[in-house]
């Protein structure tokens, strides 16, 4: 697999020492411009497609950070965009974020790993809006859909999913197609990246953020976990109660999945959050956990396993209590692979090797 061109990021600093040295810190994991006022970093902006700018509050050319950023997010709005400033006032983030869309802050002084791990992170969130963003796209033109448009255009390349073409044929009133066609441009906009029954990342997704994930772990010098956790039995589930019962399953584990990804103090999820879930197969889910070693992912896979397993389902029934039960696979980046397509044999090989022990456990991948 070929290694990704490097993320450009572009540096604006009008004091040049401090610039210098923010070039040496970032130049081996990026592709570093530099500009010593917002002038400058215009015309490079002009010319080059960016991963991510960072500028100094204060440029000294009558211009301050804010409002160069402001204009990153008119000019690119895809990279992202790192303000650094000396100030701890809220009203102060709360302007930048409110008007310039700031992505990340680095308050002064800083460490060299701080403003390495802050433009990787705002890196790796950026390349992930942008493949959600290629998707939704893709999908669009699939479906033939664009803003503004009264019908779908006709001719387009590719089939619509099966939900979008029984869409299409329902029978509408002629004053409503224009409206119809509309509602489905958000609704496409789930179904790019987002699996229908579960509401988890879909597979294609999954790949790709993996993709990023180890970029930017290997960028990081970080660790990056990959978890994968299917439901026992789940075929038998489905032939003795019914697929009926089995999407409700379905859709009541990838709930339990997500809800282990907590934040264990702010119990905070992001949409933007480079640590995902998808629906990885059929009865089986991905997790990909960032800067994350063997403990914390076997921690996150017991916490799961034995909350599944003490799972009261169908709801109220209680004596159904044990019934449902999951086994999961850890593998981790570098430990047990060296890219992507290692790390996934690494984390299948080991799913087969739980579920041949019987169900309801967790098995760490070897190399």
């Amino acid at each position: 697999m070929s290694e990704p061109v490097a993320a450009k990021v572009l540096v604006v600093e009008d004091n040049r020492t401090m610039l210098a040295l923010m070039q040496y810190y970032l130049s081996k994991d990026f592709t570093v411009f530099l500009a010593r006022s917002a002038e400058e970093a215009l015309e490079v902006l002009q010319r080059e497609q960016l991963h991510a700018v960072v500028s100094d509050q204060n440029l000294g050319d009558g211009l301050m950070g804010v409002d160069l950023l402001k204009r990153v997010s008119e000019l690119q709005p895809h990279a992202a965009r790192i303000l650094v400033t000396a100030s701890q006032k809220l009203e102060d983030a709360q302007k930048a974020i409110n008007e310039a869309r700031v992505n990340h802050f680095l308050t002064k002084p800083f460490t060299e790993q701080e403003l390495k791990n802050t433009v990787g992170q705002a890196v790796h969130n950026a390349a992930l809006v942008a493949i959600r963003d290629k998707m939704v796209q893709e999908l669009k033109e699939q479906l033939g859909l664009r803003p503004g448009a009264g019908k779908p255009a006709a001719g387009k390349a590719g089939t619509p999913p099966p939900s979008a073409r029984a869409r299409s044929a329902e029978p509408r009133p002629p004053e409503a197609k224009g409206a119809a066609s509309q509602s489905l441009i958000p609704e496409s906009e789930r179904l790019a990246f987002r699996d229908g029954l579960t509401g988890l990342y879909n597979h294609r997704y999954f790949q790709e953020a993996l993709s990023a994930g180890l970029l930017s772990a290997r960028r990081r010098e970080q660790k990056l976990a990959l978890v994968l956790v299917d439901i026992d039995g789940f075929r038998r589930f489905n032939v003795s109660r019914g697929y009926a019962e089995g999407d409700k399953l379905l859709r009541r584990v990838a709930q339990m999945v997500t809800e282990m990804m907590e934040d264990p103090v702010t119990h905070a999820r992001s949409d933007n959050s480079s640590e995902i879930a998808a629906r990885y197969d059929w009865d089986v889910f991905g997790v990909i956990l960032c800067n994350a070693d063997v403990e914390r992912a076997r921690t996150y896979s017991e916490k799961l396993r034995k909350a599944v397993e003490e799972l009261d389902f169908p709801e109220g029934t209680g004596g159904a209590v044990g019934e449902v039960t999951v086994s999961a696979a850890v593998a981790v980046f570098p430990d047990q692979a060296r890219n992507e397509q290692e790390l996934i044999s690494a984390a299948e090989k080991a799913l087969r090797t739980s579920k041949a022990s019987g169900p309801n456990r967790v098995v760490l991948a070897t190399r």
